[in-house]
This record gives C-alpha cells, sequence and structure tokens, in this order.
C-alpha cells in the first residue's frame, strides 16, 4: 500500500499544474503573504512526518475526514522554481484538534492522523500532499477560526516563510481575523479553489518565497 500511494504521488506531481486551476497568474510572482505560526507548531517529533497525512505510520486506518491532495509550486520573485526547499505543514484534524499539549480545545483528538508532515520540492519546484479538510475550532469565545492549513517554507539563500491557506466557499473565511488582515491580492493567493480530478479533490498552492543571495 505505501508503495502504490508513493507511485501515485509521482504521477501526480508530474503530470503538471494543467490538472487544476493555478492561483491568479497577475500575482504568481509576489511574494506569499507571511502569517502567523500559531500557537500549535509541532513541538514533539514524531514516527511519522511524509507526504501522506491520511495514513499514519503504525496506523491499521486512515484518519477521519474528506480527503484533499495539495499540490504547488515553490517560486523565487522572478518566478524561477526553487529545487530543494523544505515545505512543512501542520494542521488540526477533522474535529479541529491539534495534536499539540497546549490546544485548550476539548474536541478529540484522531490517532490515525498524522498532523504534521514535511516535503521537499523537486527541480520544478513542485510539492505535494495528501491530507484531511481540518475542522473549524474556538480561537476565542466570538471567533472561530475556519478550516486553514499552516505551511513553512525554508532553504539556504531565502528568507523563511510562514503562512496559511484557506479552503475556498468556506463560510468562516469571512469572519476569520487573519485572513481578513490581508488585502484583497493577499487572500486570493492564500484561498484555493479544490476541483474534483479524477474522484479526487486537488487544489494547487503555489508559493513565492523572497530570495536574498
Amino acid at each position: 500500500m505505501e508503495e502504490s500511494r508513493r507511485k501515485f504521488f509521482k504521477k501526480t506531481i508530474l503530470a503538471g499544474s494543467s490538472l487544476v486551476m493555478m492561483n491568479s497568474s497577475s500575482a504568481a510572482c509576489i511574494i506569499t503573504p507571511a502569517q502567523t505560526e500559531g500557537p500549535f507548531y509541532p513541538i514533539e517529533d514524531q514516527l511519522d512526518t511524509d507526504t501522506d497525512l491520511v495514513f499514519k505510520k503504525g496506523a491499521s486506518k486512515k484518519a477521519r475526514g474528506k480527503v484533499v491532495y495539495v499540490k504547488g509550486r515553490v517560486l523565487d520573485q522572478q518566478c524561477k522554481p526553487v529545487e530543494r526547499a523544505l515545505v512543512e505543514i501542520w494542521q488540526a484534524c477533522d474535529t479541529g484538534k491539534y495534536n499539540h499539549p497546549n490546544d485548550p480545545n476539548s474536541a478529540p483528538l484522531d490517532p490515525n492522523f498524522q498532523y504534521w508532515g514535511k516535503a521537499i520540492t523537486n527541480k520544478k519546484g513542485e510539492y505535494i500532499f495528501r491530507t484531511i479538510i481540518p475542522g473549524a475550532y474556538p480561537a476565542t469565545s466570538t471567533w472561530k477560526r475556519p478550516p486553514h492549513i499552516h505551511f513553512k517554507v525554508s532553504i539556504r539563500g531565502y528568507e523563511e516563510l510562514v503562512t496559511q491557506m484557506y479552503f475556498k466557499g468556506e463560510s468562516l473565511n469571512q469572519g476569520d481575523k487573519i485572513l481578513q488582515s490581508l488585502s484583497e491580492l493577499e487572500k486570493k493567493n492564500v484561498i484555493v479553489d479544490f476541483k474534483k480530478v479524477k474522484n479526487r479533490l486537488i487544489g494547487n498552492f503555489d508559493i513565492t518565497i523572497n530570495k536574498i543571495f
């Protein structure tokens, strides 16, 4: 099963970005807006940090929730692909709970969900993850955060970027203080439209980082 999943990832990523709509071409080389890392960045190493968060090493079942594929490219300001960039994602499970000791949310954890994954971009700057749409959760008594995935991109010679990716059409997007603090152009660059391709929901999230030397 593990080998077949890895073959699918490779086949999907080499298929190129024509399968799904890309982010606005007019903003393709604008630096992706930085957003707060939040309090739940993983602080404990875990056994499995690969690109498939749906099946965790050692688990007998897959994670709960709607499965999605997040793919894209890491680019510099001149739209050139950035090879061998480390792309990390972390998120809540389908109940809105993070696997973090400081998360006060009383929702249950999913023992079969991986919560955190890592990818290294290929020569075309491409990456891909398989995960689930995270649940919303209360940030305060009056503010509920919409489903989102945290990203961190790092590589020598570039400024490290921490940002968040959102799902197009989520009703809670309109009231989210973090998302709504961005300009309209910046919002377009972090809200992703997931489309069904061969019975799989696939979204394209290109990330542009700042080259410093």
